[in-house]
């Protein structure tokens, strides 16, 4: 670990570079039965077969830290997708189903993922952020606070130029970059580009959908960055007619779902986790064409959410269609139900929006 690290200056480089390398170095292989769920084996047998659960993962990357008298902290966390505390008033061994790391430098505690092979170093995601952990350190247990990743920081940003050809064909490129606990919409350790196009192609719901070309990278910076750029053509996306063009202007990020009424409600509303969604499409469109339908104007603002979304022409022949939602995430009054069922009816109706084109003057 020195060999690797003394030309390092920075103690949280350091650690940087001693987690990639445990990452390179190791596999996953759970171990569950008896003492072996809760007891990790011994870092010298982890570096000799150069596998371990989690437990044994953590043991191993602490013991590699404290070899360059870098202080890190064994933690016991509920990981999952809801985000779960451990009870400050009571202790079991049962309320942890996970390990991570804890790096407390002065200033700037950094958390790590010691199971995945291409987490990036610094990040938790949504399986154990924002959640009360046990720190076993040198003094005791401790509860300490994993980060949070607000709706703000939590962005899926999309923009793309296309055009519609006089047959009704969508051709263009589109770019999307995820961060935040978003930054895991994408995979961080992509497979053949063949496997990542069918997969792409179902996930989004264009009809006739052809990717030319996809390109997936990371950005693998203290505040990571998932890039998706995509070059493609969907064959009768518009509608045609001897008068025009009908299509829909949010191809790729249209909200479907909307709860469910319920009357005489007697819980409160929990959102487990906020986020921002941001696009931005420019539509070129055959000259000659005016916008028929009335132009999508839309803006709501809730306590638990925001949403914005136009779609108006631009000069002659652009189209510029234009979406923000944000969910914010906390616990809200039983009363605020039916406001977001109202509200998720109104994101879902303006996503359905379809732009008419007829024959200009």
């Amino acid at each position: 670990m020195h060999s690797l690290t003394d030309s390092i200056k920075s103690p949280k480089m350091k650690a940087k570079a001693i987690y990639e390398y445990m990452q390179r170095k190791n596999r996953y292989v759970s171990v569950q039965i008896g003492i072996g769920g809760f007891q990790p084996i011994y870092a010298s047998d982890v570096d000799r077969v150069s596998s371990g659960d989690c437990k044994a993962l953590v043991n191993y990357t602490q013991a590699l830290l404290k070899a360059i008298n870098i202080d890190s902290y064994y933690c016991v966390v509920q990981a999952g997708d809801f985000k779960k505390s451990l009870m400050p008033d009571f202790a079991s061994m049962a309320q942890g189903n996970h390990i991570i790391l804890c790096l407390p430098f002065k200033n700037d505690t950094t958390w790590l993922e010691c199971t995945s092979k291409d987490t990036p170093f610094g990040y938790l995601g949504n399986f154990t952020d924002d959640r009360l952990v046990l720190a076993c350190t040198a003094d005791g247990g401790k509860l300490l606070h994993t980060p949070t990743y607000t709706a703000e920081q939590s962005l899926q940003y999309r923009k793309a130029l296309v055009t519609i050809k006089p047959d009704g064909e969508l051709a263009g490129n589109m770019t999307t970059t995820f961060k935040g606990w978003q930054f895991e919409n994408r995979p961080t350790f992509p497979g053949e580009i063949s496997d990542e196009i069918k997969k792409a192609k179902e996930r989004y719901s264009i009809n006739n959908l052809e990717i030319e070309t996809l390109k997936l990278n990371i950005a693998n910076n203290l505040q990571p960055v998932n890039n998706e750029e995509m070059k493609f053509t969907a064959g009768d996306y518009a509608a045609v007619s001897s008068n025009g063009f009908v299509f829909m202007v949010n191809m790729a990020n249209r909200h479907t779902s909307v709860p469910r009424e319920v009357r005489n409600r007697s819980t409160d509303v929990y959102i487990n986790r906020g986020y921002t969604d941001v696009d931005e499409i420019t539509y070129t469109v055959p000259a000659g064409y005016r916008l028929d339908s009335n132009p999508l104007q839309v803006n709501i603002s809730k306590t638990f959410g925001k949403f914005t979304a136009s779609a108006t022409m631009n000069g002659k022949n652009q189209i510029v269609y234009k979406r923000k939602l944000q969910m914010i995430d906390g616990t809200y009054h039983k009363d605020k139900y039916q406001e977001l069922v109202d509200f998720y009816q109104q994101v879902a109706d303006a996503d359905n929006y379809k732009a008419t084109l007829v024959k200009a003057n």
